[in-house]
């Protein structure tokens, strides 16, 4: 099992971008038909904050599983052989699986207690609902976690490409129901086919684990000391995770005492604002991580650094012209993906104001979870806890400040901010961590991919104005004409002038695209 070689990783990380396109798609899809048969109302308020609780909990638990897993299997791997790895396998499966179903019974039976805390301010019918959903989408959770094991496994032999499309197979149930289900048909049709679409991710990585000779059974190895270790540095990474998903309740909390649709309004700009680093950033730093793991297993502080270094520059060309043009374009990619049926022209105001405060934070959503990962592979889970104990103090300090003159958009603010805090809290003590870590150069590069990435954002604000007026109106063709050009006028403007200034990822990202171009006409 090897780190992987440049172009091992380059194609990994095409088949998990080209996933994640699929799947970001067809949550699109799932958004936009959530958004036309229900609008941004209570019923959507309470399916969000219903989905939102076992999701956040399959958060803490399966990302903290494949964070920690992934470092602790490949050392496994390399001393003490394939055998011993699949024992840890078995046993780590069998516990996660073991604390998802405590965690499931817990919610379940303390669902009416805690969900009049968590939004306050709901109506007596939307508390009501809101507990009926949280106790149909709390299976989720064993499904989740199994999937979350597997996908640590794949990712540590690089086999990016099933995981890679479990979210894709997610959003199938959904769209599906939403589909084939009548009108007046209930939201819980909804919460039934999320169970059902977690299921079949799930499932779906299983024959790719046999192909790999690893089984179950229902054992736990309690003398094995990898299983120790992984408990050891697990309890940080839990603490961070469920530190972050802290914030999302704390969010409904406040946007419960706003105007109604305001819950949903965060929800739906939180899915725009993800696209990018949802698709391309976790891209990058899932490929990275095995790496980063192998890197750090093998005390290889050299590739280590430019991996990180490579990393931190790669993102910073991909992502900041994607937070321009969302930032420039917030209220029309919002109408042209939303605003139909019961989504209406409020509604898209609603969403667009909060997009206006989470798009300049797309960077550093995307290099949190890099850094994250460095730790991780560090094999050093505390800093990230830490980071995000901060990350959770600072977001309650700026969103409770901003909340009052900003409303929503206070809390989308506030989010942004207390990320810019933990972003530069990691990688200080990255810094401190790997007495070099090539700063003067990523500082180098992400001036550049600012100054490309608003040079292509102002080519992309004129180009819009001009084809509006040739090109006037509300209709989709009208919308698809307008948008679609500017957008494309920002990335080709930002990659050009990277080009010209002679940056690095530019040429490598152009380079990459060429020669694939070349091979296919070949």
């Amino acid at each position: 099992m090897t780190s992987g070689s440049p172009r091992s990783l380059v194609k990994a990380a095409s088949i998990i971008t080209a996933a994640a396109v699929l799947s970001r798609i067809l949550g699109y899809v799932r958004e936009m038909l959530l958004a036309a048969r229900f609008g941004a109302t209570y019923t959507t308020d309470a399916y969000v904050t219903a989905h939102d609780l076992p999701y956040s909990l399959f958060l803490t638990v399966s990302a903290g599983v494949v964070m920690v897993f992934i470092p602790v299997y490949r050392e496994v791997v390399q001393r003490r052989g394939h055998e011993a790895a699949g024992r840890l396998v078995v046993s780590v499966t069998n516990l996660t699986l073991l604390f998802a179903l405590a965690l499931l019974a817990l919610g379940w039976a303390l669902a009416p207690w805690f969900v009049p805390i968590l939004v306050p301010w709901f109506p007596e019918h939307a508390h009501a609902l809101t507990v009926s959903l949280t106790r149909t989408m709390l299976p989720m959770l064993l499904f989740m976690g199994l999937g979350g094991v597997a996908t640590a496994v794949l990712n540590a032999h690089h086999r990016f490409t099933a995981p890679a499309f479990v979210g894709l197979v997610n959003n199938l149930p959904v769209v599906l129901t939403l589909l084939v289900v009548s009108q007046t048909a209930h939201i819980r049709w909804v919460a039934w086919s999320v169970v059902a679409g977690a299921a079949l991710g799930a499932l779906m990585l299983l024959p790719s684990l046999r192909r790999l000779g690893i089984g179950w059974r229902p054992a736990v190895d309690w003398e094995d000391p990898g299983l120790a270790k992984v408990g050891r540095l697990i309890v940080p990474v839990l603490i961070t995770t469920g530190i972050i998903q802290v914030q999302d309740f704390f969010d409904r909390f406040l946007a419960s005492g706003l105007a109604e649709g305001s819950i949903s309004a965060l929800n739906y700009a939180v899915r725009v604002n993800s696209l990018p680093y949802g698709v391309v950033g976790t891209s990058i730093a899932t490929v990275l991580y095995p790496t980063l793991a192998a890197q750090a297993a093998d005390q290889q502080a050299d590739e280590l650094r430019a991996t990180l270094a490579r990393g931190l520059r790669m993102l910073s060309f991909v992502l900041l012209p994607m937070a321009v043009g969302l930032l420039l374009f917030r209220e029309p990619i919002v109408q042209l993906m939303f605003q139909r049926g019961a989504f209406d022209p409020a509604a898209t105001r609603l969403t667009a104001y909060a997009l206006l405060f989470y798009a300049p934070g797309i960077l550093l959503f995307g290099w949190q979870d890099f850094l994250n990962r460095c730790f991780w592979a560090l094999q050093d889970t505390r800093t990230p806890a830490w980071a995000a104990a901060g990350l959770v103090a600072f977001g309650l300090v700026f969103k409770l400040a901003l909340v009052g003159p900003l409303a929503h958009g206070g809390l989308a603010l506030g989010q942004t901010l207390a990320t810019l805090v933990s972003v530069g809290f990691l990688l200080w003590q990255l810094r401190k961590r790997l007495t070099y870590i090539g700063g003067r150069e990523i500082l180098r590069s992400l001036g550049v991919h600012l100054a490309t990435a608003a040079a292509g954002g102002l080519a992309g604000w004129g180009l819009y104005g001009l084809i509006a007026r040739a090109a006037p109106g509300d209709g989709l063709v009208a919308q698809v004409v307008r948008l679609f050009p500017a957008l494309g006028a920002v990335v080709v403007v930002h990659v050009a002038l990277a080009l010209l200034f002679g940056d690095r990822e530019g040429a490598e990202v152009v380079s990459k695209a060429y020669r694939r171009l070349a091979r296919r006409r070949a």
